[in-house]
């Protein structure tokens, strides 16, 4: 319509003219009608358009296997594992290879065994151990965050011999990404087992280190071919004495899983850790007798610290004192309950001192007869222990403790710090405010600052009552009274090789309403007080300059990588600021290596790496610092052994598992494939383009670039020209 109006309104114009001829009139309607065009162009502004296939830069994982199991001949015309697959990837060379080229797919391939490295053709398969959680870990660690992954491809004749990662579990990690989990198994599930064994593959103190006389779970890991549902007799023995002995039933082939319970030592050793081994007694039938049996070692530390809590069900102290204690990891408190009615004969056990070694005991609200009751000789070894032992001893306020009831003349009063000629309480609100002796003391520090201590003890609520406290004995010492006098609250004092407290109060739980709802501080410093008086108690307050290490594991394949922690205590516990370690390892033939550490989130930290040779290893830790305050640290020196051992369990099972290959695969979200069909899958590979490839467009002209581009630019330098041409031409012919 608008061409059309052009038209005749310049036609109209000229109409009748004199001296205009046609031809200019035609002329200047195509100039006008150019000009038209020229800026639609401009409005619409159109572009041809191509598509271009696009290439994105992607990744192909390959996992091969080069455990010792891979060398077993049992494929295709007598090949080993090892050569069908290094066959099977030869074959598929130029399908990979097209992917390079043509795809943009970049190949990685690792070899793994007990971890995974960079892939060498040339390598042999040497492996002790086939780890498939590790390796699969590993890999994540490596490739999780790279993107557009194609699938991951896994060779393998799936005998799993690794314990520290769940392979399935690290097989759904790659199902997320997504990049799917292929494996392509090889061996075959038919060949026939080498022997019938009965071996140990892996052994596990748990924890470690352990506490003195804390509780020690060794965990022993059994492979069973040709034995299943065998019934086999387990022994648990510690630094070459057997302690415990257990029937077990052996359901698997592989991963049967016993679990022996036994008591650390009741005492530190004097290396620091003792030697756990366990052994299962031979059965008829076994090919093999020096696999049943395994060793590490576990560090025993004098951190464990047992208490026992005596007192009556009442609510809130004791459970309150036995949450806070609880807190800590070094403490470990056993509460006695005791009724309003004494302890019958039958009932007298339930200290169990013949069983269970105590650091530290805490008679509460109580009476000597009720705690005597079921066994009249207690009293006379709560004696001994503090006194010959070194057991710690507090009595705690209440209404039948100290003065208050039968403990004058018993061998308890002879223990306290005070005598027990005072009877009754205290009834009003206590403030507890520390004396001089004990703002310098450990128990009731709560700053590095006395006066920050003191700032604390100032908040704190007051206690709800308190027992009144007869009159201390010589060497005793008063570490609180009740603020604006002389009553002593908190009194202490060495007897024999213990250390005993008479303690007045009986409510500190009030002093955690502190600062709540808001803030923490009162529930901290209640903590730091049960806490510390413990650890004076058992004479671990001045314990300091104390290193110590820590191994991943105390045993470990030859060759194998093994990490470890280090650190510096200083005193009362705290961990030290500014350490300076100097480590070295000793292999079993004498020669000593330096190894570095590096502070790391988690702490100090150092790895072994020279282990080829079997044998007893040592770590040798020395160390010095400073503590949080400032105070230098002496300088302390720490051991630990481990194990390194030549793995033979690779080849204790011969047949193939694809059963296990197919579960991995599905975990993987992919599936499992036959080695000869890696070219069909590598075809329907380079078929298939990755979900974010779209095709890339280009567009010609592109009005996109900017506001002036040159289209734009050109444009309005043409629609100019053709009106002034226009113009020009019509001044030209006398029109204008």
């Amino acid at each position: 319509m608008v061409v059309l109006v052009i038209v005749a309104m310049t036609v109209w114009t000229y109409r009748g003219v004199p001296k205009v001829r046609a031809r200019q009139v035609i002329t200047l309607v195509a100039l006008r009608l150019l000009a038209l065009l020229l800026a639609i162009l401009m409005l619409l502004r159109p572009s041809f358009a191509s598509f271009q296939d696009l290439r994105i830069p992607s990744m192909l994982p390959i996992l091969l296997d080069r455990s010792e199991s891979m060398t077993i001949q049992d494929e295709v015309d007598g090949k080993s594992r090892w050569e069908y697959m290094k066959q099977a990837l030869e074959k598929a060379e130029p399908l990979l290879q097209k992917l390079r080229d043509e795809n943009n797919v970049a190949i990685v391939v690792y070899g793994f065994a007990e971890d995974i490295s960079e892939w060498d053709p040339n390598s042999n398969a040497d492996g002790k151990r086939t780890d498939f959680g590790q390796a699969l870990h590993s890999l994540f660690d490596m490739h999780g965050r790279d993107r557009n992954l194609r699938s991951l491809l896994l060779f393998s004749d799936g005998a799993d011999n690794g314990n520290r990662f769940s392979p399935l579990m690290e097989a759904s990690k790659w199902r997320a990404l997504p990049c799917p989990l292929h494996t392509f198994g090889l061996g075959k599930p038919t060949t026939a087992e080498r022997q019938r064994d009965i071996a140990f593959t892996d052994i596990i103190p748990i924890p470690s280190p352990v506490p003195i006389k804390g509780k020690l779970t060794v965990k022993g890991i059994l492979d069973a071919p040709g034995f299943v549902n065998a019934a086999v007799t387990v022994r648990l023995f510690i630094d070459d004495k057997e302690v415990l002995v257990q029937k077990e039933t052996l359901r698997k082939i592989q991963g049967n899983e016993v679990k022996l319970v036994t008591d650390a030592p009741t005492t530190r050793p004097p290396a620091g850790e003792v030697k756990v081994t366990l052994k299962v007694d031979p059965t008829p039938g076994e090919n093999i007798l020096t696999n049943n049996e395994i060793s590490t070692y576990v560090t025993v530390t004098q951190e464990g610290i047992s208490v026992l809590l005596v007192d009556q069900p009442r609510f809130p102290e004791p459970q309150q004192i036995c949450d806070a204690l609880a807190a800590d990891q070094r403490i470990r408190v056993y509460p006695a309950w005791l009724g309003q009615k004494a302890l019958t004969p039958d009932e007298g056990n339930l200290l169990q001192f013949d069983k269970q070694h105590y650091d530290v005991i805490i008679l509460g609200d109580v009476t000597a007869a009720r705690l005597a009751g079921g066994n009249p000789a207690i009293l006379d070894k709560i004696d001994a222990l503090v006194k010959d032992q070194g057991t710690g001893l507090m009595m705690m306020g209440g209404f039948e403790s100290l003065g208050n009831s039968d403990w004058k003349g018993t061998p308890l009063e002879r223990m306290l710090p005070v005598f027990l000629d005072a009877e009754g309480e205290v009834k009003d609100l206590i403030k507890m405010e520390p004396t001089p002796e004990g703002l310098k003391g450990y128990i009731l520090r709560q700053s590095d600052d006395p006066e920050k201590t003191k700032l604390v003890w100032s908040k704190l609520p007051e206690l709800n009552g308190m027992n009144r406290l007869g009159k201390e004995k010589p060497g005793a010492k008063i570490l609180a009274v009740r603020a604006g006098t002389n009553q002593p609250i908190l009194v202490s004092q060495d007897y024999g090789k213990g250390r005993t407290i008479a303690f007045a109060g009986d409510t500190t739980w009030r002093w955690q309403l502190l600062g709540q709802p808001k803030s923490q501080e009162g529930i901290i410093a209640h903590a730091r007080f049960w806490r510390q008086t413990v650890l004076w108690l058992a004479h671990q307050d001045e314990t300091e300059g104390t290193v110590w290490v820590k191994p991943d594991s105390r045993r470990l394949a030859a060759g194998s990588k093994l990490g470890f922690a280090v650190g510096l205590r200083g005193k009362g516990g705290v961990d030290a600021k500014e350490a300076i370690f100097d480590v070295t390892v000793v292999d079993p033939k004498g020669n000593e290596s330096p190894v570095p550490t590096a502070r790391e989130a988690g702490g100090e930290r150092g790895a072994v790496w020279k282990s080829d040779l079997p044998g007893e290893y040592k770590l040798v830790v020395k160390g010095h610092g400073k503590d949080p305050a400032g105070n230098p640290i002496p300088e302390d020196k720490a051991a630990a052994r481990f194990l390194v051992y030549q793995d033979d369990a690779e080849m204790v099972r011969r047949a193939a598992d694809h059963e296990f290959l197919a579960k991995l695969a599905n975990s993987g979200g992919g599936k499992l494939h036959k080695p000869e069909d890696l070219t069909n899958f590598l075809k329907e590979l380079l078929k298939t383009p990755l979900p974010q490839a779209r095709p890339k467009t280009e567009m010609w002209p592109d009005w996109r670039r900017n506001s002036l581009s040159p289209f734009r630019v050109f444009f309005l330098l043409a629609f100019s020209f053709v009106l002034c041409l226009e113009w020009l031409l019509r001044r030209y012919w006398g029109l204008v």
